[in-house]
């Protein structure tokens, strides 16, 4: 039942967004779950060498993930990490690591900026359903 809940509010929200809404929260939970998140990122302290990671958010609370050098063709790394809802905000865990909250902004169709505790990338792009990139 909460999963057919979901999937109806997450038609209606995606349906209603305008760009520079920000979605937090249950909000960002609605627009995430059950589809895939792409974002490019630099790591922390590195000057060269982007990173590309697929993030599928599963109504069960985990985040199925697939990451590799943005410049390097081929296999990707998998990971397992979770997503949960917590005082009003959305937050992940990957890699083991404590939990990160983020907010999203609209800025364009299926276009987010996200905003962490920690980090800002810029340009995510949410694909509807289990998105896969090409091999």
């Amino acid at each position: 039942m909460n999963k057919l809940i979901l999937s109806l509010a997450l038609i209606s929200a995606s349906s209603l967004a305008n760009a520079g809404d920000v979605f937090q929260g249950e909000q960002a939970a609605i627009i995430l779950v059950g589809n895939t998140l792409e974002a490019n990122y630099r790591p922390v302290g590195s000057e060269c060498g982007k990173r590309v990671f697929y993030e599928y958010y599963d109504p069960d609370g985990k985040i199925y993930g697939l990451e590799r050098r943005a410049e390097q063709a081929g296999s990707y790394t998998h990971y397992v990490g979770h997503w949960k809802v917590e005082d009003g905000k959305l937050c992940t865990s990957v890699y083991g690591r404590s939990y990160s909250c983020s907010n999203y902004e609209k800025i364009g169709d299926n276009t987010y900026q996200r905003q962490s505790d920690n980090m800002k990338l810029d340009k995510v792009k949410l694909h509807k359903g289990k998105y896969r990139p090409c091999f």
